[in-house]
């Protein structure tokens, strides 16, 4: 029964936390600089990542001030500044990417997708780490972390099955080049002024 209570409570704390990441998810998905493979890998290791970090919360909240975690809003609004200084340059225009097959750039796609998840997790780490203090077994950490990863797969499907779905695939094309630096920006604000409050 406890399990099945724990189910729920992780099914309930992973949507709670993560209706924002949709939508972010969605915008990388329609971003012609990320291969859907590096999404889907960046987010995995920007939720394992808050999901570890919770996992020891109450070390880390005792050791690392809140401001501090809230300067990761640095990392969106940086991404954000320069995808808008290229829309400004005339450099970036979605439709004419040519995608760099380095590495360095898969990897650096990867680190973006995962340090905005990462620094959008504040709400994530605030009800993770009660959660995992209360189901604190070692069963318990990874039977809920494994409801996360799946949780993770989820949304990937839903954030990708939207962003193909006709209606909304046109209006991204269109707009999602100039949308997503901003809402990138955007974030990265609210996450800086709600970690100063």
């Amino acid at each position: 029964m406890t399990d099945i209570f724990a189910f729920g409570i992780g099914i309930m704390a992973f949507i709670a936390t993560d209706i924002d990441d949709l939508f972010v998810l969605m915008l990388f998905f329609s971003s012609a600089s990320y291969h859907k493979w590096q999404v889907v890998v960046g987010q995995y290791i920007g939720i394992g990542a808050l999901v570890a970090v919770s996992a020891l919360g109450s070390l880390l909240s005792l050791l690392v001030p809140q401001y501090i975690i809230g300067l990761l809003g640095l990392v969106p609004i940086t991404i954000g500044v320069i995808r808008l200084s290229h829309l400004r340059n005339n450099n970036y225009k979605s439709d004419e990417i040519k995608m760099p097959v380095s590495k360095w750039h898969n990897h650096l796609s990867i680190l973006t997708v995962a340090g905005v998840t990462f620094s959008n997790g504040g709400d994530n780490i605030g009800i993770y780490t009660p959660l995992f203090a209360k189901y604190n077994s070692a069963f318990e950490v990874i039977f809920i972390s494994t409801i996360f990863m799946i949780m993770t797969a989820v949304w990937c499907i839903i954030a990708y099955y939207l962003v193909r779905h006709p209606l909304i695939a046109t209006r991204t094309k269109k707009t999602g080049h100039i949308i997503f630096p901003l809402v990138l920006i955007g974030l990265g604000v609210y996450i800086l002024l709600t970690s100063l409050i």
